[in-house]
């Protein structure tokens, strides 16, 4: 099952940024996961959300996110971003084959 990495970037240090910004695609790419969303446009339609950017990758499974996340080719690069902003980091599952059931809409496990 695929895996997303989602992101959401409050920058403070944009040209700071920039740096961790052209050295992790590569680093994505060598560990199999691609962007679905990173730069462009990004309009809220519903509800308050703050100025932040948002970005999605996607993993062949939560195996090889975790993976990527925990390398030594990540743990090099990932100090560039250090100071530039505030970071949420989300690793979620992708599209279940199942049915949901009363408890997905709960939070709790099955």
């Amino acid at each position: 099952m695929s895996a997303y990495l989602i992101i959401e970037a409050h920058l403070t240090d944009p040209q700071r940024f920039a740096a961790y910004a052209r050295a992790t695609p590569a680093v994505v790419a060598r560990h199999g996961g691609h962007y679905l969303v990173m730069g462009g446009e990004q309009q809220s339609l519903e509800g308050e959300h703050a100025a932040t950017r948002t970005v999605i990758s996607c993993w062949p499974d939560r195996a090889a996110a975790l993976a990527f996340w925990h390398s030594a080719d990540y743990a090099a690069i990932k100090p560039l971003r250090a100071g530039t902003g505030s970071f949420r980091v989300l690793l979620a599952d992708g599209m279940q084959t199942q049915a949901l059931n009363d408890t997905a809409t709960e939070g709790k496990a099955p």
